[in-house]
């Protein structure tokens, strides 16, 4: 008998030695994320910036699809679908038992009341993808249909992973959505106070259907000036930071025990935006001037300590498929003096500076938000060079809220704009499809929503017409490229570089942040339950690496104990086997008992 309990032991030991035992992880009480800002109302038609502030708003509320940690659609709200053929028919099922912050249900007609709205109260960036929209359907409540006018390449990205659903019951008696205050969604959290120019404050969804979120309380404290918020991320006052690290504290911050600093690829894009409807930058001539005058390189280099990508002059990252590599940067002084001199801008009085063509002082301004070191410094080097060449300028460094209502006064550019030039940053969705290019530089306003610089060019608006009337790939590639090369030889804004993402966070705090490429660790991927495989301290390289293996990993689970359940199953069936295993050996001692009791086992 004791050899028989020896032989049960060990295959005891070599059965449970292969299993992984998934222990939940707690969730943690509160975590503290720094941002930059007040979003003001944390809704979609008063959030103010891309990120984080729309990030925050996806926190509350919920899109039918999800843009993964590489920006490719995901279902969301939606559990499954189907498009047809020609591209134009969309069909969705969606999750059931899904319910609004405040316990009602969310049905498909809140999808179609909420893509009605947003035509009747337009918002530009979640108004204009919907206008290819002709019919939409709802069968029953998890069942919808949409039908296009006609395709659309980018339709999944937007407006479906990025439109967020309102609730109708809500929203059916707000006609001034602009200054709605309440943020009710469907979303993982819930917000429950907002003070404005200091924090807020969110609570988790307990009934989130894809299960509880992992983090019980979210705090962002507001906190505008960027030294003091790395202060205080050292300090351990607060856990996280929305914003990068300034190139020049990276070493500072990897060393340092209690942190963990994790690079990606960034596509921001930073640049010098030009105001082309005032003189003297409506003459093309001008704007090239300013292009070939300001050293791009040198910024990467000497401002961003070589953690960006030169920018180039087409805007598209060349990380894109639609990336035209036949364009490089430029950099001539003297081209960019024989630009102004040929056009006629010359220095008449002998000062250094030059006048008008027809003799008009030329004094600029470049605006610049003062929160924004790395900014500033770009802004002053681009002084420099701009002096140097004879157009006289200086720098205006101001708050951000002042910055914004020069350059996009409430941010809609059919009203207008008062600037000269400016350093301005547009966030990761830019350049998530080639065709917000018409967006940038298309004349109308209602087409080219985000054109700040005013730049009208009737050539111009004819490629964006052609591209979105081109539905083969080939066809919108070639249409894409010229656009690129359109846009580098008119300069309508100066592309200057695509900054790497460097984010820090306490990793005893909270380690199952998402890492999305262009964006960083702020995402809905980070603070919903899941699969998460912890980020690695091995800079860029290794993230690029653990992407390939992450994709599938990261993926938000519908329920958040699929690990421990799977593990149960393995240790049931373990448990059934190993029964079996001792019956056959009882069984057969008591039958060898009888035929031979000699044998002492």
């Amino acid at each position: 008998m004791k050899k028989y309990f020896l032989s049960i032991g060990l295959i005891f030991l070599l059965l449970f030695s292969n299993l992984s035992f998934v222990k939940a992880a707690e969730a943690v009480d509160s975590l503290k994320v720094g941002i930059t800002k007040d979003e003001n109302g944390l809704n979609p038609y008063t959030y103010v910036t891309g990120y984080p502030g729309l990030d925050l708003v996806n926190l509350l509320y919920d899109t039918l699809f999800n843009l993964d940690e590489n920006n490719i659609p995901q279902p969301w709200l939606v559990k499954d679908y189907k498009v047809s053929d020609d591209g134009l028919t969309y069909e969705f099922t969606l999750h059931e038992n899904i319910n609004w912050h405040d316990g009602e249900p969310f049905t498909a007609q809140d999808v179609k009341f909420t893509m009605e709205y947003f035509i009747k109260y337009p918002k530009s960036r979640f108004t204009n993808p919907l206008k290819t929209i002709t019919s939409i359907e709802v069968a029953n409540d998890t069942s919808i249909k949409l039908v296009l006018s006609e395709p659309n390449s980018n339709f999944m990205i937007q407006p479906l992973a990025d439109l967020p659903i309102l609730p109708e019951h809500i929203w059916s008696s707000i006609t001034t959505p602009d200054d709605e205050t309440n943020a009710l969604g469907s979303g993982p959290y819930i917000l429950e106070e907002h003070k404005s120019g200091q924090y807020y404050k969110m609570k988790a969804n307990p009934d989130y259907f894809k299960g509880a979120p992992p983090i019980n309380e979210l705090i962002f404290p507001i906190i505008e000036d960027t030294t003091a918020m790395l202060n205080a991320l050292q300090a351990g006052e607060i856990d996280a930071i929305s914003s990068s690290i300034s190139p020049e504290l990276v070493e500072q911050f990897d060393s340092n025990p209690s942190l963990k600093v994790i690079r990606g690829p960034g596509y921001s894009t930073s640049l010098f935006q030009i105001n082309a409807e005032k003189y003297p930058m409506t003459e093309t001539a001008f704007r090239q001037a300013i292009d070939y005058a300001i050293d791009k390189k040198n910024i990467v280099d000497t401002v961003l300590l070589g953690y960006a990508e030169v920018g180039s002059p087409g805007f598209i990252h060349p990380s894109s498929t639609f990336y035209n590599s036949d364009l490089k940067p430029v950099f001539d002084p003297e081209k960019a003096k024989e630009l102004l001199e040929s056009a006629g801008f010359v220095d008449t009085d002998g000062d250094g500076f030059r006048e008008g063509q027809n003799g008009e002082k030329i004094d600029l301004t470049t605006l610049v938000y003062a929160s924004n070191p790395i900014r500033i410094r770009t802004a002053e080097l681009i002084s420099e060079w701009l002096n140097q060449v004879g157009i006289k300028n200086t720098v205006k460094a101001m708050d951000s809220t002042t910055v914004d209502s020069l350059m996009w006064p409430d941010f809609d550019v059919s009203k207008g704009r008062d600037y000269d030039l400016g350093v301005w940053s547009w966030s990761n969705t830019m350049q998530l499809f080639p065709d917000r290019m018409v967006e940038l530089f298309h004349s109308d306003p209602a087409i080219g929503s985000v054109n700040i610089g005013g730049y009208n060019n009737q050539d111009f608006d004819k490629l964006g017409e052609e591209l979105r009337a081109t539905f083969n790939e080939t066809e919108r590639n070639n249409i894409i490229k010229e656009m690129q090369s359109f846009v580098a030889e008119e300069a309508p804004f100066v592309t200057l570089y695509y900054q790497e993402i460097i984010n820090a966070y306490n990793p005893d705090k909270y380690d199952q942040f998402v890492f999305q490429v262009g964006k960083g660790i702020i995402n809905k991927l980070s603070f919903v339950s899941g699969e998460k495989q912890s980020l690695e301290e091995t800079g860029n390289q290794g993230i690029e690496k653990d992407k390939a293996s992450e994709t599938e990993t990261n993926k938000p689970s519908d329920n958040a104990s699929t690990n421990s359940n799977n593990t149960m199953l393995y240790v049931f069936g373990a448990i059934i086997l190993l029964g079996g295993i001792i019956f056959f050996i009882l069984r057969r001692n008591k039958n060898k008992t009888k035929q031979d009791d000699d044998f002492d086992f």
